[in-house]
């Protein structure tokens, strides 16, 4: 369902820095700042993936936090190489003249053997996707970003995202950049995770911190595993 509200504003919002980025996606130190402004190696330069120009700040948008979570998505889980990820987002831009393409959902996106693909609805193909970079038909569905993003609408009514899950293994635990300074919280809460894994670390049950925070014991435990998993805080029990 979407949020009746206008969120054109919060795509263009500075959120992080280019650090927290990675840290919040789990990505390499310094791979953030690739993605998003390019970078130089050897005297020669490389143009950015999610800017269609380099700029000259430290902070990074919500747009572009949105898109690059996307391409870590699209890298790691669907195995579609950076490359033609880069290829497609750039048709994208051109197709669509959004600045934010994957942080909109007009074009509905999945993957399909290491490409990016989009609905046919939206191309004139119904029921079936299209790969950008070929432009060759699929069948298939390709909705399954709207199934675990929480969207709203723009300005112009067009559907973009407004909330994401920080890891499909852990879908309560989202990023919003209108709460809680835009760190992750679960839904419909402004706890931390990474509070309250430290407080069950430090001895505090289970039981009783669910019920001091209106939380279910599976987000407790969810908090602990996902603290762990991107090494957000040291825990006694980690070394």
């Amino acid at each position: 369902m979407l949020a009746h509200m206008s969120v054109a504003s919060m795509l263009d919002r500075e959120v992080y820095v280019y650090a927290e980025v990675d840290r919040l996606i789990g990505l390499p130190a310094g791979t953030a700042k690739r993605w998003i402004n390019g970078y130089e190696r050897r005297g020669k330069s490389y143009e950015p993936i999610l800017r269609a120009t380099p700029r000259d700040t430290p902070w990074v948008t919500w747009g572009e936090f949105v898109e690059a979570r996307m391409l870590a998505e699209y890298r790691d889980r669907r195995k579609v190489p950076i490359a033609r990820q880069r290829a497609a987002i750039e048709q994208l831009r051109v197709m669509f003249k959004l600045r934010y393409p994957l942080a909109h959902l007009r074009p509905y996106l999945s993957a399909h053997e290491k490409d990016l693909t989009i609905t046919g609805e939206t191309v004139g193909l119904p029921d079936m996707e299209m790969t950008i970079r070929t432009g060759q038909a699929l069948l298939g569905d390709a909705q399954w970003l709207a199934e675990t993003a929480t969207v709203g609408e723009d300005e112009q009514g067009e559907a973009v995202i407004v909330e994401l899950p920080v890891d499909r293994e852990f879908p309560e635990i989202v990023i919003n950049p209108s709460r809680y300074s835009g760190q992750p919280t679960f839904v419909g809460r402004r706890v931390s995770p990474v509070t309250i894994a430290q407080m069950a670390d430090s001895g505090e049950r289970h039981e009783d911190l669910a019920a001091d925070y209106g939380l279910s014991l599976r987000q407790v435990q969810d908090a602990i595993g996902y603290t762990r998993k991107y090494n957000l805080a040291p825990l006694v029990g980690s070394a």
